[in-house]
């Protein structure tokens, strides 16, 4: 078993736009309340190819084993004073292959986090789950997946965000979540308890010396205060 897969060579990227994008409390446009925001704690959301350098797989098969990535929103941060009506969640795609089929399963799932987000573990035990979406991921490089899913998100709370991997060695499944080196404002977490990681921790305590900033974002839409 190990942790790290590194891409020698860097390709292009994808990148998917949203009406409204906030990322460390700044909206880049739009007002809220007139349309969609989207949560982002990443300074760019593009799919940088050989970025995710860590996560947990098969040492002889690169086979992915269950992984769990996971970020943590608090929405007064973002200047939020009402409910976040959540209506999808992307995620950035360095590789997927199936090992039959053309897809693979995974799992979106929104709650709340009870903790201080910031910190280098998440205590899962605090989180209180509210919705779960079930999804295929098609193969392919330096793309995005967009996953429709509701969830009502209190202004006054800490949202998680998780996309769950399963064990996919029966399968033959390889899985790498997209990210970028560009910077972040609060740490991404991976758990892989096949590979000696059973609570979410950041990528940084992970693999230090390496910037691996996972691209994971929420959208809702939030009423205007009255």
């Amino acid at each position: 078993m190990r942790w790290l897969l590194i891409c020698l060579a860097i390709a292009g990227c994808a990148k998917a736009g949203k009406e409204n994008s906030i990322i460390g409390g700044l909206i880049d446009a739009g007002t809220r309340g007139d349309g969609p925001t989207t949560l982002t704690e990443t300074a760019s959301d593009a799919v940088a190819m050989g970025a995710s350098l860590l996560n947990c797989h098969g040492m002889s098969t690169d086979f992915i084993f269950e992984n769990s990535y996971y970020r943590v929103f608090t929405l007064a941060d973002y200047g939020i004073a009402t409910t976040l009506h959540v209506t999808e969640v992307d995620f950035g795609i360095d590789t997927a292959i199936a090992g039959t089929g053309g897809k693979q399963p995974g799992t979106i799932r929104i709650g709340t986090y009870g903790g201080a987000p910031g910190g280098t573990t998440l205590d899962l035990s605090l989180v209180r789950a509210i919705s779960s979406a079930d999804i295929q991921i098609a193969d392919g490089s330096a793309t995005r997946m967009t996953v429709p899913i509701t969830a009502d998100i209190a202004a006054t709370t800490s949202m998680i965000v998780e996309l769950f991997i399963p064990d996919g060695r029966t399968a033959g499944n390889k899985f790498k979540i997209g990210a970028n080196a560009g910077g972040e404002r609060k740490p991404g977490y991976l758990r892989g308890p096949d590979c000696g990681s059973s609570v979410p921790t950041t990528l940084k305590i992970l693999s230090p010396g390496d910037e691996i900033d996972l691209i994971l974002t929420v959208t809702g839409m939030t009423e205007t205060p009255s």
